[in-house]
């Protein structure tokens, strides 16, 4: 099973090349946990949320996890996992006590996605003005994971979704 991440700061296309991908490649796409949880939590989050997020989105992976080994392509696209935790905790509140670095798996490849789109507003999206000091900390979460990872650029283009299929064909 090949799991391969979107991950980097909000409004940077992780959710339109994860769905690009997914369908390109014709596999399962974990959808974002987080974003269904807070439409419908009903008040704002707290720390101690980040918790049920996290959870969340392992149960999420889980499940398709197992639907994907039944596939002629045992692989899937995330868009999201813990590193979006880690670091959303680590800079709103100092902290690394939900995502640990050393606690979860690691993707066989992550996709980085560069902010170099213009910022959308979405109610749930916090930090405009910050996404490349933000790009900048999730490239250090891979460096010191030594993980496997492939920077995407050129906004919504057809180009990042090709740059990240050709990272892809690495893997399989």
């Amino acid at each position: 099973m090949k799991k391969i991440v979107c991950t980097g700061p909000e409004s940077s296309g992780k959710s339109t090349l994860a769905i690009a991908i997914a369908q390109a490649l014709a596999v399962h796409r974990v959808p974002e946990f987080a974003r269904t949880w807070l439409e419908h939590l009903g008040r704002d989050y707290v720390h101690q949320d980040l918790y049920t997020i996290a959870n969340g989105q392992r149960a999420w992976e889980a499940w398709h996890l197992n639907r994907s080994m039944a596939d002629a392509k045992p692989m899937m696209v995330c868009d999201s996992d813990w590193t979006v935790i880690h670091i959303w905790e680590k800079y709103k509140y100092q902290s690394n006590l939900v995502c640990p670095k050393h606690r979860f798996p690691s993707a066989d490849l992550y996709l980085l996605c560069k902010p170099d789109m213009p910022w959308v507003y979405d109610p749930l999206r916090e930090h405009p003005l910050e996404r490349d000091q933000l790009f900048m900390e999730y490239e250090q979460l891979l460096l010191d994971m030594g993980a496997n990872y492939c920077v995407v650029r050129g906004g919504a283009s057809p180009e990042r979704v090709n740059m990240a299929l050709e990272a892809i064909k690495g893997l399989v």
